[in-house]
């Protein structure tokens, strides 16, 4: 092998490597659908390679405090999509909850008068009462995909910053 042939190799190898690299706390064969780095964890909902399950999992490599899956299918529908246009930009909101708890994964843009400012995030309420607004310390955003695979409910405030 000369030289040239051992430089494309390389970096055809590297590519293979970094594609099987998942991203946030995704598995090998999942794709994230949103990936927020927060100040002490990560936040990510994945969908698994065949499309059929949504999981949402917080924590740091190696030791999850949370991981919610919908089990596939139409069988349990644990996740739900709303968004609603502002001019000059829009809020998404993914919403799901466990045990009491209500979560809210949130990607926003808002126009001011210095441009757009983008935010995204998670906010917690426990019955009706936040608890919690975390704001993602990365470019996060909810993916595409969302829009089609998640099922739709009605738009309501969340309160996030």
């Amino acid at each position: 092998m000369n030289f040239s042939q051992f430089g494309t190799a390389f970096v055809l190898g590297i590519g293979l490597v970094a594609a099987a690299h998942a991203e946030g706390l995704c598995k090998s064969g999942e794709a994230a659908i949103f990936n927020c780095k927060l100040q002490k964890s990560i936040s990510s909902l994945c969908r698994s390679s065949d499309a059929r399950v949504l999981t949402y999992r917080n924590g740091i490599e190696g030791r999850l405090n949370l991981e919610i899956s919908d089990g596939g299918g139409e069988r349990r529908r644990v996740f739900h999509f709303s968004n609603i246009p502002y001019s000059g930009g829009g809020e998404v909101h993914i919403r799901f909850s466990r045990s009491g708890y209500t979560y809210f994964i949130y990607d926003k843009t808002v126009k001011s008068d210095d441009g757009t400012i983008s935010s995204a995030g998670v906010v917690v309420y426990k019955s009706d009462k936040k608890i919690s607004d975390l704001v993602c310390g990365n470019d996060a955003s909810i993916r595409e995909v969302a829009y089609h695979v998640i099922t739709k409910e009605a738009y309501r405030a969340i309160g996030a910053r």
